[in-house]
């Protein structure tokens, strides 16, 4: 019966999009749902075709093994790696929803299209050629990839990356980028964020406060911007806030470490100085703020599981992006809340955020 009212209410609250609502679906929800909410978990959906990359990866991504996480640990959402089909994603993505007492919110990295992750999607120019394009031609183009995200399933693209393309010696951003100038990398960050937001597909400005003047990648070793804050500001995090002002819904941080930014040379993605005072406070960012993947070596070099998700969220991530070990990570933050260092408080607000986002992109199930 529980489960019945949860839905009912969560179905109002799309249907309605009532404050009210919002607040007795909260009140239905115990803490463990609250908390599952948190945490967005890796999966793949064809295991066949995708054995070698389950190997290389540092969680559990089977099918299966997150049917139980959905079940037993309430997680809010799930993001595809690996390759798929069209037809098994789509599968695999009702058979997630169909499991979830509260409505999944589904992640996909389709910088240039689903093709990304879908191996028969539709493929479109990366962000180096969009960058030469009309804001136009990048808001159709996006628009298409949105097509292609409902029509899988998926209501977030982790895209635009309006990381700048200063240092020809990055690893992993270079095509990735609009470019090197920073007010056109945000017009066409802008327009891609709004092709998709044209229909009903959430977009995620990535990685905050900027991941181009690096020379490793992220996914090996922490990165280190050695800029003073006057050109932090001016470059790397100009997009994000030109971004904040056309209302972006997802910023997802970076896993690097800029000491101008925190002294303590803690990578932004579990900094409360970089995701508090200056994300939120600052530059008044109120949307969804996200880890990169948690899986990633820049942190799993430096904090064990579990902890590591805790410190997230204590930094003041909404998502918790990829978690290595989820049951773990769990165990962690109802510790931390029983010791008095994150309060139901917290929790709720980083709820409340989530489940407004599905209000914006979730039909009823």
């Amino acid at each position: 019966m529980c489960h019945r009212i949860i839905l009912f209410l969560l179905c109002c609250m799309f249907n309605v999009c009532a404050e009210t609502d919002m607040e007795q679906l909260m009140a239905t929800m115990t803490i463990e749902q609250k908390i599952g909410q948190l945490f967005m978990v890796a999966s793949v959906s064809d295991i066949s075709i995708n054995q070698m990359f389950m190997q290389r990866t540092p969680y559990q991504v089977n099918p299966d093994y997150i049917k139980n996480m959905i079940t037993e640990y309430y997680v809010g959402g799930v993001i595809f790696l690996g390759d798929a089909t069209q037809d098994t994603m789509h599968k695999t993505v009702h058979e997630f929803q169909q499991l979830a007492k509260i409505p999944l919110l589904i992640g996909l990295d389709a910088e240039w299209g689903v093709a990304m992750r879908v191996k028969d999607g539709r493929y479109f120019d990366k962000n180096d050629i969009l960058g030469q394009l009309s804001n136009e031609e990048v808001f159709e183009i996006a628009q298409e990839i949105g097509k292609d995200c409902k029509e899988l399933g998926v209501h977030i693209n982790f895209a635009p990356v309006v990381d700048i393309n200063t240092n020809p010696d990055n690893p992993i951003i270079g095509a990735r980028s609009f470019g090197n100038d920073k007010d056109n990398v945000a017009q066409k960050g802008i327009a891609y964020m709004q092709g998709l937001q044209s229909v009903g597909v959430l977009s995620c400005a990535k990685h905050f406060p900027g991941h181009g003047d690096t020379n490793v990648d992220s996914h090996l070793q922490l990165p280190i911007l050695n800029h003073n804050k006057n050109r932090l500001y001016a470059i790397e995090i100009s997009p994000f806030i030109q971004m904040i002002k056309s209302n972006v819904p997802a910023i997802m941080m970076g896993h690097l470490s800029a000491p101008a930014l925190d002294e303590t040379g803690t990578p932004a993605s579990v900094s409360k100085k970089i995701i508090q005072k200056i994300l939120r406070d600052e530059l008044g960012f109120d949307g969804l703020v996200i880890t990169d993947g948690l899986g990633m070596r820049a942190l799993t070099d430096h904090y064990e599981s579990g902890v590591l998700e805790l410190n997230a969220l204590l930094a003041g991530n909404d998502i918790l992006l990829c978690p290595v070990d989820l049951p773990k990570a769990i165990d962690c933050i109802k510790i931390a809340i029983k010791d008095g260092l994150v309060s139901i408080e917290q929790i709720d607000e980083h709820v409340r955020r989530i489940l407004n986002a599905k209000n914006k992109v979730i039909i009823e199930k």
